[in-house]
């Protein structure tokens, strides 16, 4: 899977590893990874990821479908929901900073309007074992 390629990448710049990917609906594609020590806070790989789409493509993202590692965190739900994505699929959750949860809720409150299919667990073994094995490089 690419994103684990680009989750792969990150670890091996000493970030957390975590790689996405926006496949829009003609199979091209945009991917990324987490850069937070060199870009800043807000560079995860889902914000790295819309963001260079925002700027290089000009279709409508509700045709598109993104594919991330680790469970977006707050923040990115904020982005993705914004984008107006056509669809989230992620691989690992991620129980203390996930924002899947804040979504749901969201939605059965009415507050975000645009709602779009949720697919999770794909490579999830994969994806929670890089991150197992950066997380233990940082403890020794």
């Amino acid at each position: 899977m690419i994103c684990l390629k680009e989750a792969e990448k990150a670890f091996e710049e000493d970030e957390v590893p975590v790689g996405a990917l926006l496949l829009f609906k003609d199979g091209t594609f945009i991917k990324d990874h987490n850069r937070k020590q060199k870009k800043g806070f807000y560079s995860h790989a889902e914000f790295n990821v819309l963001k260079k789409a925002s700027l290089k493509r000009k279709d409508d993202m509700r045709k598109a479908v993104l594919y991330v590692t680790l469970e977006p965190c707050i923040m990115c739900i904020g982005a993705i929901v914004e984008a107006r994505i056509g669809g989230l699929v992620y691989g690992a959750q991620e129980p203390k900073f996930g924002g899947i949860k804040f979504l749901k809720d969201a939605w059965k409150e009415g507050r975000y309007p645009h709602k779009f299919p949720i697919y999770e667990g794909l490579l999830k073994d994969d994806c929670a074992e890089i991150l197992k094995k950066f997380f233990a490089t940082k403890r020794k």
